[in-house]
């Protein structure tokens, strides 16, 4: 009984050797191509800029959403402050990125603006993503639950996934 059982994976190891290496292939491929290499957090950002005699300040919950292997959706909601003038953000920011080690470019393919966001004034609008826009970020993984992004200037928020 013991030589019929060794005779068969004698006999089928050819096959077997196949299947285990297209099994491989197959996680291999998925890691390399289909497995999102963004990760999925949230951030709380407060940006202060000061404009010849005017203050503008933004404080706005970003929340980071892959979409597949190359793509990623960010939802920004917060307020923007002119002055003493409150606007509310509210959008969704379609982007698609390339990744070269822990650098990205990513390019904003769509933003939509929802009904709840107030912003008109062209000179607000350009300090949000706008559609084509290209942006270099650098993300660097602190510990298991923390990500720092950055871009080419200074450090931009640090974004916690979920335990």
């Amino acid at each position: 009984m013991k030589v019929w059982k060794n005779n068969w994976i004698w006999h089928y190891r050819y096959a077997l050797l196949a299947f285990a290496a297209l099994a491989c292939c197959c996680v291999a491929a998925y890691v390399l191509f289909a497995m999102p290499q963004v990760p999925e957090c949230r951030a709380s950002m407060r940006v202060h800029n000061q404009d010849k005699d005017t203050a503008m300040e933004r404080v706005l919950l970003v929340s980071i959403v892959p979409e597949g292997a190359r793509q990623l959706t960010m939802l920004m909601s917060g307020s923007f402050f002119d002055g003493d003038t409150r606007y509310v953000v509210d959008r969704s920011v379609e982007m698609s990125y390339q990744r070269r080690g822990s650098n990205y470019t990513m390019w904003v393919t769509k933003n939509t603006r929802k009904p709840q966001d107030s912003i008109v004034r062209e000179d607000m609008n350009r300090r949000l993503p706008i559609a084509g826009q290209q942006l270099h970020m650098r993300i660097e993984r602190i510990d298991p639950h923390h990500y720092l992004f950055t871009d080419n200037h200074s450090p931009l928020f640090v974004c916690v996934t979920g335990a």
